[in-house]
């Protein structure tokens, strides 16, 4: 007998993408300009297994790439200033939020996490940061300790609509309690979720600058005239045109370009200056 199939099936919206839904109406609200863009990683990933080896230490693509985008924000922080009033408030640290995916009761859930001063760390000290993130049983999207440490607080807010939207509009109104709870700037990967992906994704950010990697494609170029396989990683980069320019954008850009080829020594740390 053939079992008779329902038209339909419900399941619930759940509250991890209600305040997804949030962030992305606070990032609509933002003039966003866009730069789309490969960026030459060939031989990135070999030297990263080398090193590996050597190190005995974690270390992902995505990790690397952070890294650098950290510490080419770090070289003019005017990047990831923001607005109050009439005056911009630059911050010296480079906290990057960043989106980790964490299985919570077999569902895999996105979870926005904040690396701190992400500018004075390794891409050891950073992929292993990511891992480790991954393996909490925290389901709140903006994972912080302020946030965590206010559970009772933050479980009626975040059930109730309007305060939620109230509370992520008092908080990213004002660049202090912006940055304490999720951090400067932004960057996420969505090669880290499928490695099969290429092309560009085109963010909605709350941030004045954010990276979205998208994926690593093969193509075919010139050195001299050997025409050789170069590895080119996605990526497009989102800036709040009421605080950077384009000139701005692109020097920032070059910066973050030169870094990826040039190449960073995973164990190597800028030192954090008091």
């Amino acid at each position: 007998m053939n079992s008779i199939l329902p038209k339909h099936t419900s399941i619930p919206f759940s509250l991890e993408r209600k305040q997804i839904v949030d962030f992305l109406r606070i990032g609509k609200s933002k003039h966003t300009a866009y730069a789309v863009m490969d960026f030459d990683i060939t031989g990135i990933r070999e030297n990263m297994r080398k090193a590996r080896r050597v190190a005995k230490r974690h270390a992902s693509l995505t990790g690397y790439l952070l890294c650098c985008f950290a510490r080419a924000v770090a070289e003019d922080k005017i990047m990831q200033a923001y607005r109050k009033g009439n005056k911009l408030i630059v911050f010296n640290d480079v906290d990057v939020a960043t989106m980790i995916e964490r299985n919570v009761n077999g569902v895999p859930m996105p979870v926005g996490y904040v690396l701190r001063k992400a500018n004075y760390k390794s891409v050891f000290d950073i992929s292993e940061e990511i891992k480790s993130a991954k393996s909490r049983s925290s389901t709140d999207l903006i994972d912080s300790k302020e946030m965590l440490q206010k559970k009772r607080l933050n479980a009626v807010i975040k059930r109730v609509g309007f305060l939620r939207r109230w509370a992520l509009t008092h908080i990213f109104k004002n660049p202090f309690i912006k940055k304490k709870f999720n951090g400067t700037v932004g960057f996420s990967s969505m090669g880290m979720f499928s490695h099969n992906l290429t092309g560009w994704i085109v963010p909605i950010t709350p941030h004045v600058l954010t990276a979205m990697v998208g994926g690593i494609r093969d193509v075919p170029a010139f050195e001299g005239d050997i025409l050789v396989k170069k590895e080119m990683v996605c990526i497009t980069i989102a800036m709040d045109h009421d605080i950077l320019d384009g000139a701005q954008t692109a020097r920032f850009i070059e910066r973050f370009r030169k870094l990826l080829i040039q190449g960073v020594d995973l164990e190597s740390k800028t030192k954090v200056v008091e």
